[in-house]
């Protein structure tokens, strides 16, 4: 499928940097909410390339078989997602972000990121 073409590591990982960027610039622009919005995709797409990398998938929808196959991801959930804490429980990383007292108070904050505020 031509969508398929938007959903591989590789795209997933050039979207990521590209998004990191793009909230850089807006950051420098002192455009808070378009700079959290960008950097809030640029980590969802870091956290999707981390998972097919980890699971050695070549795109979203390989990844999302292949974590329901494993009981990993719930039947009805899915990896087509903006819920950067689902990402990051699956990745198996939650655990020690919790344990430290720099990034756990910093993720909460992101994680107040939600696609509503384009």
């Amino acid at each position: 499928m031509t969508q398929d073409l938007y959903f591989g590591i590789s795209e997933q990982s050039k979207a990521s940097k590209h998004r990191l960027d793009d909230a850089r610039a807006l950051l420098n622009a002192v455009r808070w909410r378009g700079a959290m919005y960008m950097a809030g995709y640029a980590l969802e797409c870091l956290l999707k390339t981390k998972l097919m990398q980890m699971y050695s998938c070549r795109n979203l929808r390989e990844l999302e078989d292949e974590l329901q196959q494993r009981g990993v991801l719930a039947m009805q959930a899915t990896v087509f997602t903006h819920q950067l804490e689902l990402l990051l429980r699956l990745t198996q990383s939650m655990d020690r972000l919790r344990q430290n007292r720099l990034l756990w108070p910093q993720f909460n904050l992101v994680n107040r990121w939600l696609p509503a505020w384009r």
